[in-house]
């Protein structure tokens, strides 16, 4: 099964009848320094892009914005490209060429972040060179989509921190159409869950094996193919954006817009199913949870790491306890 990259935190579920933590604090994750990492062009290095793309597009750092004027799109020789500047959804800058690109040529595209919320205050500018390739076909299909196999235990949840909770999830298997795979840096991703918007992921965000840039709690609060639901005391400050489903049978609709395209992608739509652990008559947890492994900081980005809640873990045992507590108390706070 695919997975989106990242792995669950040290378990911190929040019994705040029994003491046992503190809830994690809606102000652990401060705004990101606004750095020239964060800022992107969604084209891997030695990039071919088709000559007919309809748009291009630079991708600022969380809580930045690109200034759409500033986009420039230039042969290697220097010569401008004439095209649109739009200001597109997230705060992007999207260039959309009035005619086709030469194929067989190098282009260099830049545009420039005003990097307000940190770095000194210093704008800077994203870039990335490419080739262009013949032209291709818009692409008509989008893939496939299929539910994973259901999990249980510790899962990682965007509530103001990096927290980790237990609960049920579903990593949803997306397979790209090979004629949408050229044009997957351009497109913008939403996932609704019942009819109601789930996530949503950036442009470039998903590449051609159907892997997922994870959230990072900042542009992104929830992994755009995972979805969840806890099963314990949650934090009563949770922000909506961290809340789970209610356990049981959804439907999940993944939609992806190709930028300034004139034909629409269909959306792809799966039904799925979460649910908790179950426990015995003597109220023991009935199922293993899933062993942690090694110290699930490892695969986090540093940015990341500085938003986790210090001091959170527990041990499996530890876990098992907590959830024989739960399972005996009172359930107030499930989504």
């Amino acid at each position: 099964m695919k997975t989106p990259g990242w792995t669950a935190l040290t378990i911190g579920v929040f019994l705040g009848g029994f003491g046992l933590l503190k809830p994690p604090s809606a102000e652990a994750c401060g705004r990101p320094l606004c750095t020239v990492e964060d800022s992107r062009v969604p084209l891997p290095p030695d990039a071919v892009v088709p000559a007919n793309v309809p748009a291009l597009v630079v991708v600022p750092p969380a809580y930045e914005w690109v200034e759409e004027q500033s986009l420039r799109l230039r042969t290697e020789a220097g010569v401008d490209v004439e095209a649109r500047l739009i200001k597109g959804p997230g705060n992007s800058g999207v260039l959309a060429p009035t005619a086709p690109l030469v194929a067989g040529t190098r282009y260099h595209l830049e545009g420039t972040v005003p990097c307000s919320g940190g770095g000194g205050g210093h704008p800077f500018v994203a870039m990335a060179d490419f080739t262009a390739g013949p032209e291709a076909a818009l692409p008509t299909t989008t893939g496939v989509l299929q539910a994973g196999d259901g999990q249980l235990g510790q899962i990682k949840v965007w509530d103001g921190s990096a927290s980790g909770y237990i609960g049920g999830w579903v990593t949803l298997e997306f397979t790209p159409a090979p004629e949408l795979v050229p044009f997957l840096p351009w497109v913008r991703w939403t996932l609704e869950v019942d009819g109601q918007t789930w996530a949503t992921a950036p442009h470039g965000a998903v590449d051609a094996s159907g892997g997922v840039i994870p959230a990072d709690g900042f542009r992104t609060m929830r992994d755009l193919l995972t979805v969840y639901t806890l099963c314990g005391y949650e934090s009563p400050g949770m922000p909506p954006s961290a809340e789970g489903i209610v356990p049981g049978v959804h439907t999940a609709t993944l939609r992806p817009v190709l930028e300034q395209s004139g034909t629409a992608l269909p959306a792809l739509e799966t039904s799925f199913e979460v649910n908790c652990p179950h426990f015995g008559s003597d109220g023991g947890y009935t199922e293993p949870i899933p062993d942690a492994g090694t110290d699930p900081d490892d695969n986090l980005t540093p940015k990341a790491k500085g938003c986790s809640q210090a001091g959170g873990g527990l041990s499996v045992l530890g876990v098992l306890a907590a959830l024989r507590l739960w399972r005996r108390g009172p359930r107030t706070n499930l989504p």
